[in-house]
């Protein structure tokens, strides 16, 4: 068989190296530019590689793995199906070739599911072997190359790998909610969700499907063979640990309750005593000033600062940062009304949502830089106000990925504290 890569990020390196072990015929097409050991790797295992172009020779394949970003109408990709070539992407396409029979739980969603499989995964691992994989965790083609054949595989994955998979069947399958997301991708909410809900299409009946009970209108008639449940918020926030007791945990333990509940295991919250929280999901980063700071770098949609948003009561100073999505920023006007002091915005978002600020009279100043825009939130806050980085944009107009501005952020936040004071 002859497999293309189109895109050579860590997924596709890992997916080489699984089809170069299994003889197969490799070609990698790289539009960006390699890095200096990705080249090195290719040219030392002898596969033939171009970078900075997406050529026709992708059309020669039998097999093309897409990077999951690439557009829904990239023109190629449209030709390889015309042709009749199969386009997937490695996650949905190695999950096909496992040589044991583990139990697959997959999450996707808008916002949380990272924090989501996160937990089901620390829960699961009280009992029994269980691995992260899919958009969080490692690729499914690197447990398949390290063999690492845990009895459970939680897996995170996003609408663009289910709109390219063409068969995917999770043992349990959850949509932990949808909110106008990647609409800069998807040409339509109906696309998105059409996406999302592809995580049950290939489900029989002895399968789970779980969803948002918020989401009712969209999942509660959404046909699919297997056992539907809208999972529910069954305890108070307060019973959750302290060190995860925000209210956009509340579902995300709900999910996980409900999963280990379908499992058979036993839950309870004192097993999520020693859950880590994520980093750049509404990470705590103590004070300056006395003014409580929060790094929610990850959240780069509307959807997810509302979500942020919510966990204040008032008294809060924002950054919003980054790249837009073409989303609409109503909503998150609607909640800001009554709970920000001021919003500093950074970016090529700010030429998407200023008209809205201006409409909704939410106070606001724009910025060159996020230490910019730190900097004058602290100069405005005072004593026990909070003040939160959570960007609602991409962040790749300044930084590498989230993780970087993320990084960067508390870095920051450590600079300015040992100026300032706590």
């Amino acid at each position: 068989m002859k497999y293309a890569l189109l895109g050579f990020g860590l997924s596709n390196r890992y997916a080489a190296q699984w089809l170069l072990k299994n003889g197969e015929e490799i070609f990698v097409s790289e539009g960006g530019k390699l890095k200096d050991d990705d080249k090195k790797f290719l040219e030392e295992s002898r596969i033939e590689f171009e970078e900075g172009v997406n050529s026709e020779r992708v059309l020669e394949a039998d097999v093309i793995l897409t990077s999951p970003s690439v557009r829904h109408d990239f023109e190629l990709l449209l030709k390889a199906k015309e042709k009749g070539i199969l386009v997937e992407t490695e996650l949905t396409y190695f999950l096909r070739n496992l040589n044991w029979n583990p139990k697959v739980i997959a999450v996707t969603g808008s916002v949380g599911k990272s924090t989501t499989v996160a937990m089901i995964n620390h829960l699961l691992s009280k009992y029994t072997s269980s691995q992260l994989t899919g958009n969080f965790g490692i690729p499914i083609a690197q447990v398949l190359v390290e063999e690492k054949n845990p009895e459970f595989l939680v897996v995170e994955i996003s609408s663009f790998q289910l709109y390219w998979s063409n068969y995917f069947k999770p043992d349990i399958a959850v949509i932990t909610n949808i909110y106008p997301n990647h609409l800069d991708w998807h040409p339509t909410m109906e696309h998105y969700w059409t996406s999302k809900a592809k995580i049950t299409k290939d489900q029989t009946q002895e399968d789970w499907f779980l969803y948002n009970p918020r989401d009712e209108g969209i999942f509660g008639d959404f046909p699919t063979n297997a056992k539907k449940v809208a999972f529910k918020v069954d305890f108070r926030k307060e019973e959750m640990p302290f060190h995860i007791r925000v209210n956009q945990n509340v579902e995300n333990v709900a999910v996980a309750k409900e999963v280990m509940k379908i499992l058979g295991y036993e839950f309870s919250m004192q097993l999520l005593e020693d859950f880590q929280p994520l980093p750049h999901r509404m990470e705590y980063c103590g004070t300056i000033k006395g003014i409580h700071c929060y790094n929610d770098s990850k959240a780069t949609n509307a959807a997810a600062v509302i979500k942020a948003v919510e966990n204040f009561d008032e008294n809060l100073l924002l950054i919003i940062a980054g790249k837009g999505k073409k989303e609409d920023y109503t909503d998150l006007c609607r909640v800001l009304e009554t709970k920000v002091k001021n919003v500093a915005i950074v970016g090529p978002i700010a030429d998407d949502i200023e008209s809205y600020f201006i409409e909704y009279q939410i106070p606001y100043n724009r910025h060159k830089s996020i230490p910019e825009a730190l900097r004058e939130l602290v100069k405005i806050g005072k004593e026990e106000d909070y003040l939160l980085l959570s960007p609602g944009g991409a962040s790749y107009d300044v930084y590498k990925n989230f993780e970087e501005r993320g990084e960067h952020f508390k870095k920051l936040i450590d600079e300015l504290r040992s100026e300032v004071g706590r």
